[in-house]
């Protein structure tokens, strides 16, 4: 691989290259001409422009075959773990200067030429362009970078190579634009491709003795398990969850040796819960209950409404443990309000207490809905005992004569105003979260 000093070992490559082919050449009739690589913004033109060709590197890319070619550099501890190398394309405008008339077209095409015949940059022809004397080495970077060479260009594992690159009269106008210089017959070159890395930066894997404990190799676990849906046990057309509902886990090869548990994770609020699941009456289905308040003091600290990616955790003997894919579920409030009766068309306030508590990340999402209407919360109280549940007071505007459905909107999740009834279950209305004005 070459070193930091390789774009500017290309540079000076194609510069020698230039340079010698012109002598070849002998172009004496031209006149003196010199070969530089400047900032076309810093030569001089007008009345005393000089014959001159300039090699001007104005945009570096990334080489897309490279460009992951290599393990990634770090692990996800952010340690470096291998030394994957910078793959760059580089773009030069090569520009032609005179003195007379026709002096600049004269030195444009031989270059031009000289190019179009050397379409590779060989290894040979590199170590004589950047030997004794160097025109670049490591002395003009700091302390350990001064014992850099511009040759290790010549030995890297991709062969430099030459390609014309034909721009359009906008481009070539918003390119001398930029550079703020007057522009001149030029002709855009991609070199391509420069590999820079520097050694002795990736650690190394010291030789393998056994392969795994007791050299036994690796253990085949053979299909693992895959989930394919979470339910409420209670009904599959129930949309969520509440805190207390049995949760049905559906999927193959479910039932394995060891300890399984289910985990909730909650992203948006930082909530990871892990539960005992046990296998079901139904081949391939495990069980989960959501823990209650009665169930479990923290229940209502530890758990709250929203999105939840649910997924099983395998614990095998001898064997590392490991998740399965996961499943969204959403867990609903569960709430309980007063007054349940009211007078009709007279402004009220509605006191909700919602289980689980409201984090604080979402007091500014709460919605009640009553019928169809959304009402922002008035007042909203967390009880010092976290046991508790948060409690929400909404100003209600008059209510015509009727019964009409209360709803709890907590970051995008509704409560469940429903109930089952009969045998098939039937979902219908509960009447316990109706407020009803008479």
């Amino acid at each position: 691989m070459s070193s930091a000093l390789a774009i500017a070992a290309v540079t000076a490559a194609l510069k020698d290259i230039i340079n010698n082919g012109f002598v070849d050449h002998d172009l004496s009739t031209v006149g003196n001409f010199t070969v530089t690589s400047q900032p076309p913004d810093r030569i001089t033109t007008g009345a005393t422009e000089a014959n001159q060709l300039n090699l001007f590197l104005y945009q570096i890319t990334p080489n897309l075959g490279w460009r992951n070619a290599d393990l990634p550099a770090r692990d996800r501890s952010g340690v470096r773990i291998s030394n994957p190398p910078l793959a760059v394309d580089l773009h030069f405008l090569l520009s032609a200067y005179g003195a007379e008339d026709l002096n600049a077209e004269v030195l444009l095409g031989f270059a031009m030429q000289i190019l179009h015949e050397t379409p590779v940059l060989a290894r040979e022809q590199l170590r004589i362009a950047l030997g004794s004397p160097a025109p670049i080495d490591g002395t003009i970077l700091p302390g350990p970078f001064g014992t850099l060479s511009a040759l290790d260009l010549a030995d890297q594992v991709e062969l430099i190579k030459i390609t014309p690159e034909f721009l359009g009269a906008e481009e070539l106008s918003k390119l001398w634009t930029a550079m703020q210089a007057r522009y001149r017959p030029s002709m855009s070159y991609l070199v391509t491709v420069v590999l820079i890395r520097r050694e002795g930066d990736a650690r190394i894997a010291p030789p393998v003795l056994q392969r795994g404990a007791d050299d036994r190799g690796p253990t085949a676990i053979g299909l693992p398990p895959a989930l394919t849906a979470v339910r409420n046990i209670a009904s599959p057309l129930l949309p969520g969850a509440r805190l207390g509902d049995d949760l049905a886990f559906l999927g193959n090869n479910l039932l394995r040796p060891g300890v399984i548990t289910a985990l909730f994770e909650c992203h948006r609020l930082g909530i990871r819960n892990e539960l005992p699941a046990a296998p079901g009456p139904v081949s391939n289905e495990l069980l989960a209950h959501l823990p209650a308040t009665s169930d479990d003091d923290a229940a209502m600290a530890n758990w709250a409404a929203g999105i939840y990616s649910v997924a099983l955790r395998v614990a095998e003997p001898d064997v590392p443990a490991w998740t399965t894919n996961s499943i969204p579920l959403a867990i609903a409030p569960r709430i309980e309000f007063a007054p349940d009766s009211v007078a009709v068309d007279t402004e009220f306030d509605l006191t909700v207490s919602c289980s689980p508590r409201v984090r604080p990340l979402q007091e500014a999402g709460v919605r009640l809905i009553v019928g169809t209407t959304e009402i922002l919360p008035k007042l909203t109280t967390q009880p010092p005992d976290t046991a508790e549940p948060t409690s929400l007071v909404f100003s209600v505007p008059g209510l015509p004569s009727g019964t009409h459905l209360i709803r709890l909107r907590v970051d995008g999740i509704d409560s469940l105003p429903i109930k089952l009834n009969g045998v098939p279950p039937e979902i219908v209305f509960d009447p316990g979260q109706m407020v009803t004005a008479q």
